[in-house]
């Protein structure tokens, strides 16, 4: 309570509540970052700037997405908070809560307005985030709100590639399960089954196949998931390509 009463007087003294540090975080930043639910209170009853910029252009309910406060972001929304505020990389509170598997706060924003598509600087969604980071609530929660299973990144990348590539098992077979193509290429040629038996992900290779991805895709330079998972001496993914028909032949016009 201590630090409550001395926000208070200087609140009542005319202290200036955005004046910000080094960093450009004001009171509210520091407030929210701190989980310290009345002091966020009374900054906002002494009109704090609710959508007050600190450096990377991160606002308050920026830092309760990423620290997974939920009742102060519920807060700073009903103050007015914008749920689509964006970072200089064009990163939301939503793509935040996406990155850190903040599940709770995702909700809240959904029902405040986030945008469910919005796009970073790279053009990734808040599911591409969670299929990269490998949080199946949050993926579970944006999918069940309609978010689009085969998002494009700048480079064609999906949030299939992006479980595929990190080897999150559990998502890549979720994302299928709700309509995600298999058949999708990045801008390089490589499908998600390219990617897994680069990468040696036999599991997520084995629910590619189950899903009808083409195990004969060749890449833009002509490699197939066989050639990449030869090429690496991942023989688990050899052998299960093998028996769903790859064909043992030259990648790039009959040369290795």
């Amino acid at each position: 309570m201590g630090c409550m009463n001395i926000a208070l007087v200087l609140a009542g003294a005319g202290a200036r509540v955005d004046a910000a540090t080094a960093r450009g975080e004001t009171p509210l930043h520091l407030a929210a970052r701190a989980h310290q639910l009345d002091l966020v209170r009374v900054l906002l009853r002494n009109h704090a700037a609710v959508d007050a910029k600190a450096r990377e252009d991160q606002t308050a309910l920026h830092v309760a997405a990423r620290l997974g406060h939920a009742d102060i972001a519920a807060l700073l929304l009903q103050h007015g908070a914008s749920p689509t505020a964006a970072t200089t990389d064009r990163y939301t509170p939503l793509h935040i809560a996406a990155k850190e598997g903040k599940d709770e706060v995702a909700s809240i924003l959904l029902e405040n307005g986030a945008d469910i598509e919005a796009e970073t600087r790279k053009g990734f969604t808040p599911l591409h985030l969670a299929a990269k980071y490998g949080d199946i609530n949050v993926a579970r929660l944006l999918l069940a709100k309609g978010a689009q299973t085969d998002a494009p990144g700048k480079s064609h990348i999906t949030p299939l590639h992006m479980a595929t590539y990190y080897g999150h098992p559990d998502i890549a077979l979720l994302l299928l399960d709700k309509g995600a193509s298999p058949h999708s290429l990045a801008k390089n040629g490589h499908s998600a089954l390219h990617i897994a038996c680069k990468n040696n992900h036999p599991d997520i290779a084995f629910a590619l196949l189950e899903h009808d991805a083409d195990p004969t895709v060749k890449s833009s330079a002509g490699f197939t998931p066989l050639h990449m998972a030869s090429q690496e001496g991942h023989l688990d993914c050899v052998e299960m390509l093998l028996e769903r028909g790859a064909a043992s032949e030259p990648a790039n016009n009959g040369q290795y």
